[in-house]
């Protein structure tokens, strides 16, 4: 076992936000980063060059060891792409260790146990762990092959509608207090934005606000279905599944429903995957 006295950090990071947190539980939540969807090596450097600035700011001590996990980390290019780079930026740490946010994901909802994770925040992922390693995994994509109910994948859909004149109108009345901006400015905001899944996934937010509304409803409740028949669906092991994600979070019940009707053995929602995890690396 690691001793306690031992300080690392792990950084929990999606395409929307990161979060930061110390061996002794300090936390600190800054923008998220994806290597595939913002422009490679040189907008990782720059990313990290500003995350770097923030954590000095901070005043956090250098750790000796940086468990870091983050999307788009599926294949050995890319995961050393940001190792080198972190080593970069973070001379002082010893010891960094990188790996795909699908594992962070699956550590923090079953330490070590096996189970069924799905990733539900700005994107979207799923895979079957067996306690150690991941077996087999479904989803992901991004947002314009995949990612079917994500974040960005539900804002994709509530802008569509929108534009094509589907939405309710109370419900473009609400919309309009929210986002005094036109149809078009959005649309065009859409197409220029450097982090578009970011972006959409932000609208989001309009339909937690809304869940209750029928309509919102029924399109966050297809859009659920969709990501389970080309995830977890697909398996014939009735192991298990926890969700985690910001979406899974703000739609639990309707995540769980859509779960249970799809003959899924639901256990649950993880609230806080960064506390998981470091309960996971602390033993």
């Amino acid at each position: 076992m690691r001793s306690l006295r031992v300080v690392f950090w792990i950084a929990e990071a999606g395409a929307t936000k990161t979060d930061w947190l110390r061996s002794d539980g300090i936390r600190l939540r800054l923008p998220g980063f994806n290597l595939e969807a913002e422009g490679g090596r040189a907008a990782a450097q720059k990313h990290f060059a500003a995350v770097r600035a923030a954590l000095t700011q901070a005043q956090w001590p250098w750790p000796k060891i940086l468990y870091y996990y983050g999307p788009a980390l599926h294949n050995t290019e890319n995961i050393t792409i940001i190792h080198r780079i972190l080593q970069e930026v973070f001379p002082e740490i010893g010891e960094i260790v990188v790996a795909h946010d699908l594992i962070g994901a699956a550590r923090a909802a079953w330490g070590r146990e096996r189970g069924i994770v799905c990733i539900l925040g700005t994107g979207s992922n799923c895979a079957l762990y067996d306690g150690e390693k991941i077996r087999r995994q479904r989803g992901g994509h991004g947002y314009l092959l995949g990612d079917e109910g994500s974040g960005a994948d539900l804002g994709k859909h509530l802008l569509s509608a929108l534009l094509h004149e589907e939405l309710p109108e109370d419900l473009v009345e609400a919309f309009r207090a929210r986002y005094p901006q036109s149809p078009l400015d959005l649309r065009k905001e859409v197409y220029l934005t450097a982090r578009p899944s970011a972006y959409l996934a932000g609208f989001a937010f309009f339909l937690s606000a809304h869940q209750g509304h029928p309509w919102v409803q029924a399109l966050v409740k297809s859009r659920l279905e969709a990501f389970v028949q080309r995830t977890w669906k697909r398996w014939a092991a009735p192991d298990p599944i926890r969700y985690v994600g910001g979406v899974a979070m703000a739609f639990a019940p309707l995540v769980e429903e859509v779960t249970r009707t799809a003959g899924g053995l639901w256990a649950g929602v993880v609230s806080d995957p960064v506390e998981k995890l470091l309960q996971f690396h602390r033993s």
